[in-house]
Formats: structure tokens, C-alpha cells, sequence
């Protein structure tokens, strides 16, 4: 129990900017928490991405991708890659650290279902959950204190908008513009002035004013969070070149 309470203020900086209801919160130190959270995040992560065999630029760039919205610096993101690469590894237990992680957050908690959905959200980047990816990932949901018939809820429902933050052909820089429904030509400032106008329309704080469904607002945050994610994709590509 005491472990559930400690780090509240990391655990809820780090929601916020993974569901995108405050993509710049400041995260303190998290501690053990932290730790735990990284390193189960990123090496399930990992496995998912190394299950059919080969681990894709997709797959590499979302995992970036989410990187980016915990705002690491260069060593935790060091760190993560180090997770991330363990977790190919299948002498890596990654069942051992959900196991490890759910001691600290709960079962059933948002950072839990927030867990839960960004590895969702990596096994789509292929185009579809395959069987070894669904039956991993199960197990997963199932540690998370999540049955069978929730956890295929949850697939079908990011599955039916995934076309919004699904890398389609051309991978993400393509995507990137998509989100932000710009052309590739388009100006430096034009980018972040469609990244503040879609923001504004998704973002989850002004939805719930709006009184929507529980659903409206899961697909808002995840609408937000792939605005957020193809805006510093854009930002980073135009800087490097």
C-alpha cells in the first residue's frame, strides 16, 4: 500500500503528458517508481517489437516517439534504449517487470491502461495485433489486472482510430504531416501554428466541458497525443536538415 502513494507527483506529470492533457508538465524525480516504470514500459516494448523477428523503423520511431512526450533527457533516454534493447533479449523476464511495476502503480490504475494502450498502440504500427503480439500482450493486461474481454475491448477500440496516429505508408514523417493535415512544402511557422490549432480542438480539458462520452475523450487524448508526437517529429526532421 505505501508503495501505491509514493511518487504521486511523478506518476501524475507522467500521465499527463502521456495522455495529453498537459504535454509540457514538468516531471520531478520519480524514483523507484521512475525506474520501474521505464524499464517495464520500454522492454515490453522491445519484445513486442522483436516478436515476429525483426524490429522495424516504425517500431523504432514510436518508441522515440513516447521518449519524446516523457521529455528524457540524454541519459534516461540512454536508459530506455538499454530497456528497450533487454527486452529483445528472450532471456529478459519482461512478464517479471509488469509484475515489478504493478507494486508501484496498481492494477487498473490510468498509468496502468495508459501502459497498456502504448503497447497496443506499438503492435499496430505493423498494420494488425498478430497472435504472438496479442497473446503477449494479454498476459500483460492480465498482470494489469485487466480480463481477456476488456483487454480485446481495448484493442478493437485503438484499432478503429487507428488510422489517425498509424504510420501508413512512408512511415511516420509522411504520418507526421497527415496529422497536422499540412503538405510537405509548407513553411516552418505554418507547422506549429496547425499543431496549436489542433490541440486546441482536441485537447481532452476543453472535451470535458463538453460533457462527452468516456470514449469521446479516450480518443481525444490519443488524438492529442499523435498531434504532440508528429509535431516535434516535424520539428526534429526540419532541425537535422
Amino acid at each position: 500500500m505505501l508503495a501505491l502513494l509514493r511518487n504521486r507527483a511523478y506518476k501524475q506529470a507522467i500521465i499527463e503528458r502521456l495522455n495529453g492533457s498537459d504535454p509540457e508538465a514538468s516531471v520531478p524525480n520519480g524514483g523507484r517508481t521512475q525506474q520501474l516504470f521505464t524499464m517495464a514500459l520500454f522492454a515490453v516494448m522491445g519484445r513486442v517489437s522483436k516478436l515476429d523477428g525483426l524490429v522495424c523503423e516504425d517500431e523504432i520511431n514510436f518508441a522515440s516517439s513516447i521518449m519524446r512526450q516523457m521529455g528524457f533527457d540524454t541519459l534516461q533516454r540512454q536508459k530506455a534504449i538499454n530497456y528497450f534493447d533487454q527486452g529483445k533479449q528472450l532471456n529478459t523476464d519482461v512478464m517479471q517487470c509488469v509484475q515489478d511495476l504493478l507494486r508501484v502503480i496498481g492494477p487498473r490504475s490510468e498509468l496502468a491502461q495508459l501502459f497498456l494502450r502504448i503497447q497496443c498502440r506499438l503492435a499496430y504500427t505493423k498494420g494488425e495485433l498478430r497472435l504472438k503480439e496479442k497473446m503477449l500482450l494479454r498476459d500483460v493486461a492480465e498482470v494489469l489486472g485487466y480480463d481477456k474481454a476488456e483487454f480485446l475491448d481495448m484493442s478493437r477500440d485503438l484499432q478503429r482510430h487507428a488510422d489517425f496516429w498509424q504510420p501508413r505508408r512512408g512511415g511516420f514523417l509522411r504520418n507526421a504531416y497527415r496529422v497536422l493535415q499540412l503538405e510537405p512544402d509548407v513553411e516552418d511557422g505554418e507547422i506549429r501554428r496547425a499543431y496549436l490549432r489542433l490541440m486546441s480542438r482536441y485537447h481532452p480539458d476543453k472535451l470535458i466541458r463538453e460533457n462527452l462520452t468516456e470514449e469521446s475523450l479516450r480518443l481525444a487524448q490519443e488524438k492529442s497525443m499523435a498531434i504532440r508526437d508528429a509535431y516535434e517529429t516535424l520539428c526534429g526532421y526540419r532541425k537535422a536538415h
